[in-house]
Order: C-alpha cells, then sequence, then structure tokens
C-alpha cells in the first residue's frame, strides 16, 4: 500500500501539530509518521506532499522531492499544486487501487476517484497513529515481574487447554 497525504491539509486539521512556526509544524508532523506509523506496516510507502509559494532551482518536474527516513517529502513549487501533484502520481501509478490518499479536500477526493484510489480522512489517519502510540505505552507501563506473570499464567492455561497439566 502507498500512502499520500496531503500535508498541510492534515496539519491544519489537528492541534496535535501546533508550533510557533510552519516548519516546526511540518516536523511535528513528520516526526508523527516516523514514531507512530499510522499508515501501518513498513512494507507500506509513503508520500507527503506540501504545497511551496517560492521557486527552488534545484527542483524538477515542478516539484522539489527529499526523503527522510522512509518518508518521501514532496514540495511543490508554487505554480503546480500539491492536489495536481497528488492527482498527477495516482493517474501515474501502476495500480491506483494500492494507494490511499489521505485528505479531507473533496477536490482531491473527486480528482482520485475515479482512478480505483482509496481515501482515508486525517482524524482516522491521525488516530490510528495515536492507539499505536497508546499500545506502545501501555507495553511500556508494565514491570518485567508483572510482564513475567503474566506469561507464566499463558503457559498454565495454554498447558490445561492442552491436557498437559
Amino acid at each position: 500500500m502507498h500512502y499520500i497525504i496531503d500535508g498541510y491539509n492534515v496539519i491544519n486539521c489537528s492541534d496535535k501539530f501546533a508550533a510557533s512556526t510552519l516548519e516546526g509544524r511540518r516536523n511535528k508532523f513528520i516526526d508523527f509518521i516516523s514514531q507512530n506509523r499510522p499508515h501501518g506496516s513498513l512494507r507500506n510507502s509513503i508520500t507527503v506532499v506540501f504545497d511551496c509559494k517560492s521557486k527552488n532551482p534545484y527542483e524538477s518536474n515542478g516539484y522539489n522531492r527529499s526523503h527522510i527516513g522512509n518518508i518521501e517529502i514532496i514540495f511543490s513549487d508554487g505554480i503546480i499544486s500539491a492536489d495536481d501533484i497528488i492527482a498527477e502520481i495516482v493517474d501515474n501509478a501502476e495500480n491506483p487501487y494500492e494507494i490511499t490518499v489521505v485528505t479531507n479536500d473533496k477536490g482531491i477526493r473527486r480528482r482520485t476517484a475515479p482512478s480505483g484510489a482509496k481515501h482515508e480522512a486525517v482524524e482516522s489517519f491521525l488516530d490510528k497513529g495515536s492507539k499505536q502510540k497508546n499500545i506502545n505505552r501501555s507495553r511500556e507501563a508494565l514491570s518485567g515481574d508483572i510482564k513475567e506473570e503474566i506469561n507464566e499464567e499463558f503457559e498454565r492455561l495454554w498447558l490445561k487447554k492442552r491436557g498437559i497439566k
């Protein structure tokens, strides 16, 4: 599965990414994706697309691509919009049925729906990341003794079920 995320649409839909600068908000969002994996498996690829108002001399094809870890980040050049880039990626995909576009923007949804791409609401995407974070926190909250006690109890139940003890 390939997740394509309308970056500013997500950032502007949540207070999770509050910061004093736009760059700070973007960084918080990228950190959220990296740490919480709301896109699921590490095998799923992820592309975040942002609009940019200034022309970058190093960009090509109307936008600038970079990577932070396994996250591809695309900034439009101010001439072509993030919406156009998202639609272009979906339109040019070999199998658009394996793409999920994360946005609340109805225009992007209308443009990418005919190809067969899936859509996910921003809130749903962010909730998945929050749930993963809560699971990780609960794992960290268990002390070694409690974990051992739980494992021993599961072992007793498993053996009893199979008539071994």
